[in-house]
């Protein structure tokens, strides 16, 4: 359509010309018919007023209108082009049931702006609909590609949206998107594939930045993944320094442009303030060199990227003293310091050496066993059963340290709920949860180390995890998600329910928050129920 009404504009012009040029010919031309109807008006040359109007006729009629004409076609041209990418966007899209993709969302995110911008945006690229998608665009939004280029205007970075669904989506390259909370900038984002974010600014309504980055910006077992806490600067300057020159790990220039923005004011990557940083070592790989960025305007780290591992002797020589977090102890983490304090844990790993004998080991076993629980206690065996620990086997893939409540004729189970008397109280609830994680904390041999957990008693506990100890974890202290947190309501009259929060860390899970529910009635276990939420995704990169 636009291509012919171009030709048909052209022909017109053609026309005009030749028309033109056509009637100057016959004015120049001797003409009896022209000389007769002079003579007739008593005229003898032709006047310059006939002239001009035959010399330029063409051009005095043919133009007005053409003007006009080129206007409208002009005004066509440019709706047909918009309304064309917008019905390729509503229309080239496959049935769902074809494409089996996966669309989630993560549990317990915010009802705010930026949830909606997330399902938005999500909703686009699989359905292809993208009219929600546009609405929420500020007429200058940008779209950062992080350290590939920067798209400006509300036009171009929908139409790099919709072409990157073509290339993307319709191939079906990408199936799975997922609605997530970054708690790098406490607000939800979208996931692609497991490997990509896409984060958002907003400003009174409208989305003003789009930022596509990777979720790990270095590798898939780096400390630098957008979904977590971000450093806190406090805690990590006394290792920066001033960054003298931006490369990666190859040794090759890595700009500062289109690099990750501060979300919160909008500065651009370039205009952060940029440290070099060494993170000290810790127990899978040497020392960490890498990249800082900070907002000049909120404080807050924006960026964190490994860039190197490894370094000379002579670059080690850097303070590794972090500042701590001030202990807030309580009955809870006392009691639970005390069950699983290293003697007693190392009492057990004592045991396990080759060089003890087999009689020794016996002894030691049961010492462990009849002195599991400390006292006072608000749990104990009911009568006629025992506690039976056994150390981990070395055949097989792995095993742990197996606690059992046995019976005087040796039956055995690892339901420990199963025969255990406890008292409704939010210290009896406390124990039974450290009771049935006490293997977490035991001697593992193998790939029973998988289960091994360190547990957040108290704030200070933060700094013997070291991907945790220069994170910013205000937030989670702030929303109570750190410390345990005991609760114990009744139902009935002999009937409780005790809740039981607990965070922990894992070398292959990251930091953890768990909830166990138990049901107690008349001092027994009658249900239990547990749910887990990742505060911190990590993974060690070992593999037993």
């Amino acid at each position: 359509m636009i291509m012919k009404t171009w030709i048909i504009i052209a022909i017109y012009w053609s026309v005009a010309v030749g028309a033109t040029y056509c009637i100057r010919a016959y004015n120049d031309k001797k003409n009896r018919l022209k000389i007769a109807a002079f003579k007739a008006l008593g005229m003898t040359t032709t006047p310059s007023l006939w002239k001009r109007i035959g010399t330029h006729a063409a051009i005095v009629f043919l133009v007005p209108p053409l003007m006009p004409v080129i206007i409208i076609v002009f005004l066509i041209d440019k709706s047909l082009k918009h309304n064309k990418m917008n019905k390729k966007m509503k229309t080239e899209t496959e049935p769902q049931e074809e494409k089996k993709y996966t669309a989630k969302m993560e549990e317990n995110l915010p009802n705010d702006i930026f949830t909606q911008a997330s399902k938005v945006m999500l909703d686009a690229l699989i359905f292809g609909t993208f009219d929600n998608f546009e609405n929420m665009l500020d007429e200058m939004v940008e779209t950062v590609l992080y350290r590939l280029k920067t798209i400006k205007g509300k036009t171009d970075v929908q139409a790099y949206w919709w072409d990157w669904r073509n290339r993307y989506v319709l191939t079906k390259d990408v199936t799975h998107l997922e609605i997530v909370m970054s708690r790098y900038y406490s607000h939800a984002c979208l996931r692609i594939e497991e490997v990509q974010l896409i984060m958002f600014q907003i400003e009174e309504g409208k989305i003003v930045k789009i930022v596509s980055l990777p979720e790990r910006l270095t590798s898939p077992y780096s400390d630098d993944n957008m979904l977590n806490y971000p450093m806190e600067y406090k805690r990590i300057k006394q290792f920066l320094a001033p960054l003298e020159e931006s490369v990666d790990k190859d040794g090759n220039p890595m700009p500062l442009t289109d690099r990750i923005p501060c979300l919160h004011y909008g500065v651009e990557s370039q205009d952060l303030r940029w440290y070099s940083i060494r993170i000290p070592e810790w127990f899978y790989k040497n020392w960490t060199l890498g990249q800082v960025s900070v907002c000049p305007h909120c404080g807050q780290v924006v960026e964190y990227k490994e860039v190197k591992t490894e370094e000379s002797d002579d670059e080690k020589d850097v303070p590794v003293e972090g500042s701590k977090y001030s202990d807030k102890g309580n009955a809870f983490s006392e009691y639970a310091k005390k069950m699983y304090s290293e003697d007693c844990v190392s009492f057990l790993e004592n045991a396990m050496d080759d060089e003890v004998v087999p009689e020794l080991r016996e002894v030691v076993r049961k010492a462990f066993a009849d002195n599991l629980i400390p006292q006072p206690s608000e749990i104990k065996v009911e009568e006629g059963y025992r506690f039976e620990v056994t150390m981990p086997s070395n055949e097989g893939s792995g095993d742990i340290t197996h606690i059992r409540i046995v019976d005087e004729e040796g039956n055995a189970t690892e339901d420990l709920t199963e025969h255990l008397v406890v008292n409704a109280t939010e210290m009896g609830a406390w124990q039974l949860y450290l009771l049935e994680n006490y293997y977490t904390v035991l001697p593992t041999v193998w790939h029973g180390g998988y289960n091994r957990c360190e547990y957040i008693f108290k704030e200070s506990d933060v700094d013997d995890i070291m991907p945790l100890k220069y994170h910013d974890l205000t937030a989670l202290i702030k929303q109570e998600k750190l410390l345990p947190f005991v609760e114990v309501g009744k139902e009935d009259e002999d009937s409780y329910v005790a809740f039981v929060d607990c965070t922990y860390w894992n070398n292959w899970k990251g930091l953890a928050r768990e909830r166990v529910t138990y049901k107690i009635k008349a001092g027994s276990v009658v249900s239990k129920t547990r749910d887990e939420e990742i505060l911190f995704q990590f993974h060690c990169g070992m593999w037993f």
